[in-house]
């Protein structure tokens, strides 16, 4: 086990290296020592980057490869904010407790990701980036939990996490949009 991160950044990281634990994303070089704050900072600003991404640019046009649309990522990106905004209510009233996973892609096929359209997952994801946002400036980074797929952690280690997922896909929706 890799005794630099937590069991949960250790977690995930074996799952987005598939079976191996990265120093930092060889795609958009994030750091997986990124401190909380400045995670939250990167986060803060994403919304406006997407929108910007894709001002004038189709995010519907199908992905070459098969996979999401860049709507789909601004979709998907939703989602996070969401489901690690009622994490962070949670702990901050019950700190340490468990998080349940979930599949990102079966929620993808569940939500039809590919098939919403591009103005309202804008909306949405500006309104839910901000309200994370401010979820993350008031709770104690050091409130600990216990994820259900990757064990335990820190708010401080999921804002590194989720920085990742928020920087690692606006590269995804740039390069996706028409």
């Amino acid at each position: 086990m890799d005794t630099t991160h937590s069991p949960f950044l250790t977690g995930a990281l074996t799952w987005l290296g598939n079976g191996t634990v990265p120093d930092r994303c060889d795609v958009c070089g994030h750091e997986w020592t990124m401190e909380s704050g400045e995670a939250v900072d990167a986060i803060a600003v994403s919304a406006e980057r997407c929108a910007a991404i894709l001002a004038d640019r189709d995010g519907m046009a199908a992905a070459a490869d098969g996979g999401w649309n860049a709507t789909a990522y601004v979709w998907h990106l939703t989602d996070l904010a969401n489901s690690w905004s009622e994490r962070w209510v949670q702990l901050s009233h019950d700190p340490g407790s468990p998080l349940a996973g979930w599949d990102p892609d079966g929620l993808a096929a569940a939500r039809n990701y590919r098939n919403l359209p591009t103005l309202p997952a804008l909306w949405a994801f500006e309104r839910a980036t901000t309200t994370f946002v401010d979820l993350s400036r008031e709770i104690d980074h050091a409130t600990p939990f216990e994820h259900g797929d990757w064990g335990p952690g820190t708010v401080a280690d999921g804002l590194c996490w989720l920085a990742h997922e928020y920087v690692h896909h606006q590269l995804d929706v740039d390069a996706r949009a028409r």
